[in-house]
């Protein structure tokens, strides 16, 4: 998964497109100037990749909101929470997946999943807790991602195993949360496992935090992204998830300050990652794709491990919608919709 520098595609961006075919392009707030402007630069991406890519965007509401300049801002984590309406949380996954369907988009990076232990902590999840236990987390994500995935998009349960506990921000250093295996599974971890079977509200897709948990790794500074115990042992044996894992982007912090990128993308492709995300420096990127072929060539990353990845990320690829027709009276149907949502839950603060 691979981002752009900017709002259209240079010669250079197409070029690499072209050359690396990545499964995954991510958009964020540089790549956003308006609706029209959006449709056009996805066109172009599925124009460039042979085999339809996965388009995402970060789009959980509130402070983390990347096309809050097109439709009205999307109600924020919090505002959910002070509601406590699972229906409500429903109908914020529904419009936005509309939102994201007029845009081009077919997957959101979104619901946050980490369970607030210090609301106040200065870990880069402020605002954007569902809540302060599983079974709250749970109802409010699993509507949400009803919502969501009825209306055509999926969603990405993200920082797995779970990130509420790091006392830092994992965008500048490698958070350590010191927690007995047993409360991870009963706690962090276990919002994941519930919705890996709620029917309705399955989640499909997740994001590996970047934080380091000696429970499962020991004292040596390991972040979960790239620890095959967690991602093979814990995530897929133990719990048993059958989906697509992707890494949170490995240009921040916690893998930068300790470990090469290109090294980082094998690492994390041999713990049992089907998608590594570098959305940042296309030569980073593009550095790290080389060096994932050249240890699949070594036979340091199987066949085995290629073809699942594949099967896994062809799966989630057959689940999404295609985009909606673009107008611009779609768009503003959408950001009525949205300011009405917004109306709503102040009424039922």
């Amino acid at each position: 998964m691979i981002g752009l520098p900017g709002p259209e595609l240079d010669l250079v961006t197409r070029g690499m497109l072209q050359s690396v075919q990545p499964g995954a392009v991510l958009l964020s707030v540089h790549n956003i100037d308006s609706a029209q402007q959006v449709v056009e630069l996805t066109s172009a991406i599925r124009s460039l990749v042979e085999v339809p890519p996965i388009i995402a965007v970060d789009q959980e509401g509130g402070r983390i909101d990347r096309l809050k300049n097109i439709f009205s801002p999307m109600p924020s984590a919090d505002l959910l929470r002070a509601s406590d309406e699972a229906s409500i949380a429903a109908r914020v996954g529904e419009i936005g997946a509309e939102a994201l369907r007029t845009l081009g988009f077919n997957i959101n990076l979104a619901p946050v999943l980490d369970i607030a232990a210090d609301d106040a902590a200065d870990n880069g999840l402020k605002g954007r807790y569902l809540g302060r236990s599983v079974a709250e987390v749970v109802r409010l994500a699993g509507a949400y991602l009803e919502g969501l995935q009825r209306a055509g998009v999926v969603g990405v349960g993200k920082h797995f195993p779970g990130l509420g506990a790091a006392t830092f921000d994992s965008h500048s250093g490698l958070p350590t949360i010191d927690r007995p295996r047993d409360e991870i599974l009963k706690h962090e971890a276990a919002p994941y496992n519930e919705l890996f079977s709620k029917i309705n509200a399955r989640l499909n897709a997740v994001v590996v935090g970047h934080g380091h948990y000696p429970a499962f790794d020991g004292p040596a500074p390991l972040p979960a992204s790239l620890s095959k115990n967690i991602v093979t042992g814990f995530l897929r044996e133990e719990l048993g998830f059958k989906g697509l894992t992707l890494t949170d982007d490995l240009e921040m912090g916690a893998i930068t300050s300790s470990r090469d990128i290109s090294e980082a993308a094998v690492m994390a492709v041999e713990a049992g990652i089907d998608m590594v995300m570098i959305t940042g420096s296309h030569d980073r990127a593009t550095a790290a794709w080389e060096s994932m072929v050249k240890a699949a060539n070594d036979g340091r990353i199987t066949r085995t491990h290629i073809g699942r990845a594949f099967d896994h990320i062809a799966r989630i690829k057959s689940m999404v919608s295609p985009p909606h027709p673009f107008s611009e009276q779609a768009v503003a149907r959408i950001r009525e919709r949205i300011g009405e949502l917004n109306l709503i839950l102040q009424h039922s603060k």
